[in-house]
């Protein structure tokens, strides 16, 4: 029926041209976001799987981040504790190569202090962004933190580091120092070794050359003498008489530099410190003097020796070699955890991508095929609004 009020082939072809700008407008901002499913109402089932998941991505991105703070603040820790471990190595060293090469105690010690002094160094210094590992129970300026928490995953596991005190105290070396066997003899202003004046020390000896039979006392008598008389003192088979010759034009060192000489030729280890003072080593029980300007110094108070000391630096190496595996322990679970978040990361993404994102190609194709039904669609509702043109005519 042909109607000028009704026109029904108009109609259809505007609800064409309607449904064809939808999809159009689909298509578009398909493309223009290079998203399948942008908002809920495109698809309310899997735009809330992928919320979901953009929310884990969001969290995997709080996990790396948090994965490489906690590797910057291990591995500054570990840069530290190797040079720790280094420098009880180069201490143990020092200590073996002076017990070997009867180093004088004083000379070890200051290699001691030298090395505490670097450690609790190393160890203060082990400072990233607030956090220590080796400073653990102690105030360090800067520091605000002495252990780690790692997140490890999105659930917000977490792996705590907890730090140590690999300072001189916390490896059990404050104060320590080896006490020098030595004996000593300070000399004044008024150092002048006479003719007839001796140095005695006193030794033990095996005299019977029996290892069964206990050791006897034997004084080591050294008595200046130049030349113009004979000796004051009778040797026996517990005296020892060494004489110490000097010319009369001799200064007061070169005379001590003869004693020292002839002390060494009697066995002893003897020798001039840097205080310019003359120490005596080895098993002297007893050291008297009447040189002029020469003093005698009191015995040392028993102390560290250096057996006991260079154990106490191998504790402390086995110590910080326990607490490097630790670390490198830790250090390697955070690299395998940062390599599987990555790989997590990229899957998840990959699955996202899968649901929600647009095949360009597919919406190219689909885009030239609505704008090519648009034109089809327009032209129909062109000849429908002429036929109540048409109409005209039927009645002219």
């Amino acid at each position: 029926m042909s109607s000028v009020n009704t026109n029904a082939a108009a109609m259809a072809a505007i609800r064409s041209l309607n449904n064809i700008g939808k999809d159009m407008g689909k298509t578009q901002q398909r493309i223009e976001t290079n998203l399948r499913i942008s908002k809920a109402d495109d698809d309310p089932a899997v735009f809330a799987i992928s919320q979901n998941m953009r929310a884990d991505l969001n969290g995997m991105t709080a996990v790396k981040d948090s994965l490489k703070f906690g590797k910057s603040a291990l591995t500054v820790a570990r840069d530290a504790a190797t040079q720790i471990s280094d420098e009880l190595g180069r201490l143990k060293q020092t200590m073996t190569q002076g017990q070997q090469q009867g180093l004088d105690a004083e000379q070890i010690n200051n290699q001691i202090t030298n090395a505490l002094q670097n450690i609790d160094a190393f160890a203060r210094s082990a400072t990233f962004n607030g956090v220590n590992l080796l400073v653990n129970g102690l105030t360090v300026e800067g520091v605000t933190n002495t252990s780690v928490d790692i997140v490890r995953d999105i659930s917000g596991s977490v792996t705590s580091v907890q730090g140590t005190d690999s300072t001189s105290g916390g490896l059990d070396l404050t104060g320590l120092s080896v006490t020098s066997a030595a004996r000593t003899v300070t000399f004044d202003d008024t150092l002048a070794p006479a003719n007839g004046e001796v140095l005695t020390v006193t030794v033990q000896r095996d005299l019977d050359n029996d290892p069964t039979t206990a050791l006897e006392d034997v004084d080591l008598v050294f008595e200046f003498s130049d030349g113009s008389a004979a000796l004051g003192t009778t040797p026996d088979p517990n005296v020892r008489v060494f004489d110490v010759q000097f010319e009369a034009t001799d200064s007061p060192l070169t005379r001590v530099t003869a004693l020292i000489t002839r002390m060494k030729e009697a066995g002893l280890d003897a020798g001039l410190n840097n205080e310019g003072e003359l120490y005596i080593r080895g098993n002297s029980e007893d050291v008297t003097t009447d040189i002029t300007g020469a003093t005698v110094e009191a015995a040392p108070a028993a102390g560290t020796g250096q057996d006991e000391a260079i154990a106490l630096v191998e504790g402390a190496i086995d110590l910080m070699g326990t607490r490097l595996a630790n670390l490198g322990a830790n250090i390697r679970q955070v690299d395998g955890l940062t390599t599987f978040t990555t790989q997590l990361n990229d899957s998840i993404k990959e699955g996202l991508g899968a649901l929600v994102d647009a095949d360009l190609a597919e919406e190219s194709a689909r885009l030239t095929s609505l704008q090519t039904k648009q034109q089809l669609a327009t032209q129909s509702l062109s000849i429908a609004n002429e036929q109540s043109q048409s109409l005209l005519s039927l009645f002219r």
